[in-house]
């Protein structure tokens, strides 16, 4: 709590000793007023960053730049106008606060506007392909992440992260206490190359991630009728490790920063469920694995076996699917995450699970995230990797 008022009042005094905002007007005769805006956190948020105000009478706009809790604008025109706040939770990376206020300025006045906290992440799995197209071929699966955002996002050293989680009880991990640290199954973690921004993503651009950046139909006739034609994915998962062999195809690589089962032969396994996250670490991935507190042993086990973990806070977007002859579920990831789970595609049906699309403009898709699987997420899909949707879900 200290550090909180520290924060605020640190951001009290900037707002204060700042130059005040002059808003001007064309009308010499209509009367001008100060208005003053204070911002009210929500409760457990400490620190924001790239604060944005705005204040909109009619066709004029006044953006209100200033990174404080407290802004005053002076001279500003009298009339109704629409207060609009919105802002990054800092360490956080999904997280954002937003509130909105109407005021009618006839007068000086001071309005208070409480923020509420949102969950919103640019890059979001669009599709997940694990079922796997016969019995035993494992090389087929992909990943499809899409910029679902209206800004340019960079790929460069993000993580995804698989655990095999269908639960009927908590986890080790979660039946001793720890529910915001997400821990790997059996394999790597894998993570994306560059130094920050040498692979961008456009508004609406897709990414295919394969296992096996290869034509799996050619790969294994037998079961041509349910693989995919990974040759143009435009990345792949390469497991220089593997004692299975894993074949290195054209399609540049994401690498393996940490593992725990060197007979591995594909990043993901899960045939009949999975829980797969996608996230932007405070540090480079290679940081993070050589820093021995991002790992933990089975809680209550004598296994030496160590899995990498990843906060909740770090979480880009979390897709659960469980498995659908189980009747029982105990959820892995936090409600802010993934509140519910999408039931998986039928194993071997070579089938995926899909986001739902919202709307279509100009030819480009927007897709549903309301951090729930079950109601984002439809399941037993045709493979469409690199395929845009031409309709509404």
């Amino acid at each position: 709590m200290k550090k909180f008022f520290n924060y605020a009042l640190a951001l009290l005094a900037v707002a204060l000793v700042s130059p005040v905002f002059v808003a001007c007007d064309d009308d010499d005769d209509v009367k001008t007023y100060n208005l003053t805006i204070e911002l009210v956190l929500p409760e457990g948020v400490q620190s924001i960053n790239d604060l944005e105000i705005t204040a909109v009478k009619g066709a004029k706009v006044v953006n209100i730049t200033q990174n404080a809790l407290k802004a005053t604008v002076e001279k500003l025109p009298q009339g109704t106008y629409e207060i609009t706040a919105k802002a990054k939770v800092a360490d956080d990376a999904t997280a954002k606060v937003q509130g909105a206020a109407k005021v009618d300025l006839y007068a000086d006045q001071v309005v208070k506007i409480p923020l509420s906290l949102f969950y919103e992440s640019p890059l979001i799995f669009k599709a997940i392909y694990t079922a796997g197209g016969k019995a035993g071929y494992t090389q087929d699966g992909y990943f499809e992440i899409v910029n679902n955002s209206d800004e340019v996002q960079y790929l460069d050293q993000l993580v995804l992260l698989y655990a095999s989680a269908a639960q009927k009880a908590a986890n080790a991990w979660q039946a001793s206490g720890v529910t915001d640290i997400y821990y790997q199954g059996q394999g790597p973690v894998v993570a994306f190359p560059g130094s920050g921004k040498d692979y961008p993503i456009q508004p609406g651009q897709s990414v295919v991630i394969a296992n096996d950046a290869t034509n799996h139909k050619e790969a294994d006739p037998d079961g041509a009728d349910n693989h995919s034609d990974l040759s143009k994915a435009d990345w792949e998962i390469y497991l220089d490790y593997s004692k299975m062999g894993d074949v290195d195809f054209e399609a540049p690589n994401l690498s393996a920063i940490f593992y725990n089962n060197e007979y591995m032969r594909a990043f993901a396994l899960g045939f009949f469920n999975g829980a797969y996250v996608l996230a932007k670490l405070p540090v480079t991935p290679e940081e993070y694995a050589a820093n021995e507190s991002s790992y933990s042993t089975t809680p209550g086990t004598t296994s030496q076996t160590r899995y990498m973990g990843i906060a909740s806070k770090y979480v880009l977007d979390a897709v659960e699917a469980w498995d659908r002859d189980d009747e029982e579920h105990y959820p892995f990831f936090l409600p802010k995450d993934d509140a519910h789970a999408v039931t998986a595609a039928v194993g071997w049906s070579g089938k995926c699970i899909r986001r739902k699309v919202t709307k279509i403009e100009n030819g480009r898709a927007y897709y549903k995230d309301t951090n729930s699987s079950a109601d984002d997420f439809l399941t037993d899909q045709p493979q469409t990797p690199g395929v845009t949707p031409t309709a509404v879900d």
